[in-house]
């Protein structure tokens, strides 16, 4: 999960909020910008990682149908992963490893892309005032908690404040086990 948190952090700003800051300087409002913005990316969402991989899978796949390549690409992508279908799972098949490799990629790419489109979503709700009515998070929180370093690169420790809480502690101050009552 932290890698595709990563990897969507990544891409934010080149899919997300460069092109509903195009869109406003074209002259759309915020809030249509962002409902503009975020049906396209919906309908490129569904034709790349639903319509087109369930084509894909339905003709290499022997005994998958169209709507059980995007059975599987919906349970797959909305991480539900019932297992009752498996691509390359029938022995003797071509390419097989290579065929197994392209399916894990397309499922990390559609993970990614699934991700992006709630934070898309999010964003969206966001400039709507949904999350304030719903009590939820807003998006920008995130986004400002990141920018914090994990790790300061300053090599001076950090200074006590309280002087009690420098010194060490007393041990007759602290329970011990020999203090607990056995009746």
């Amino acid at each position: 999960m932290l890698v595709l948190t990563a990897c969507v952090q990544r891409v934010m700003h080149p899919l997300v909020l460069a092109p509903v800051t195009l869109l406003q300087r074209s002259g759309l409002n915020p809030r249509p910008a962002t409902v503009v913005h975020f049906l396209l990316l919906l309908i490129v969402v569904v034709l790349c990682f639903f319509l087109a991989p369930a084509a894909v899978f339905s003709v290499v796949e022997v005994s998958w149908t169209f709507l059980d390549g995007i059975y599987f690409c919906f349970i797959s992508l909305c991480t539900i992963g019932l297992g009752d279908f498996v691509p390359a799972a029938r022995p003797g098949q071509q390419y097989r490893a290579l065929y197994q490799v392209a399916v894990m990629v397309y499922l990390f790419l559609g993970l990614m892309v699934m991700y992006l489109l709630l934070r898309t979503f999010h964003k969206m709700a966001d400039v709507h005032g949904l999350t304030t009515l719903l009590q939820l998070p807003r998006c920008e929180e995130s986004v400002l908690e990141d920018t914090e370093p994990i790790v300061n690169n300053d090599p001076t420790p950090p200074r006590l404040k309280d002087k009690a809480a420098s010194k060490p502690l007393d041990p007759g101050s602290q329970p011990s086990y020999n203090s607990i009552n056995k009746g």
